[in-house]
């Protein structure tokens, strides 16, 4: 919900670029991301991918980001849990995970899914043994 309101503000129109494939999107640059070459690296990379290619979206994150900048992910509580995964977790592991103790709403009106969700925050170029998890 703060989307519209960050990207009103001047100071932010001025360093925050927005990418999304959806034409019904207030995103500055309307495309597919994955197919996207970013014209510089930037800080952070925030998104909220689709579930079923979240790993694509999140490894061109970390190669697309600067050295030791951020990508937050709001992700599903059980993409740790993953066979296909835990290779890419022996190598890549987050610093963090915030754990939201109430379950998010997606919908207009406020309703939520059965889903617990987190916000996971890789710092590129730091490969911590674990992840620090955090309820918040």
């Amino acid at each position: 919900m703060s989307y519209p309101i960050a990207l009103a503000e001047e100071v932010c129109a001025n360093f925050i670029e927005t990418i999304d494939i959806r034409s019904d999107s207030l995103a500055n640059i309307q495309t597919d991301y994955l197919t996207y070459e970013l014209n510089n690296k930037p800080d952070m990379i925030i998104t909220n991918p689709p579930f079923n290619i979240a790993l694509d979206i999140i490894k061109k994150a970390l190669d697309d980001v600067k050295d030791n900048g951020w990508i937050i992910m709001l992700l599903r509580l059980n993409f740790f849990g993953s066979k296909q995964r835990k290779e890419f977790w022996d190598k890549n592991m987050p610093r963090y995970a915030f754990v939201h103790h109430k379950r998010i709403g997606f919908t207009e009106h406020g309703g939520t899914d059965s889903i617990e969700y987190m916000h996971c925050c890789w710092q590129k170029g730091s490969t911590p043994d674990f992840c620090e998890l955090k309820v918040i």
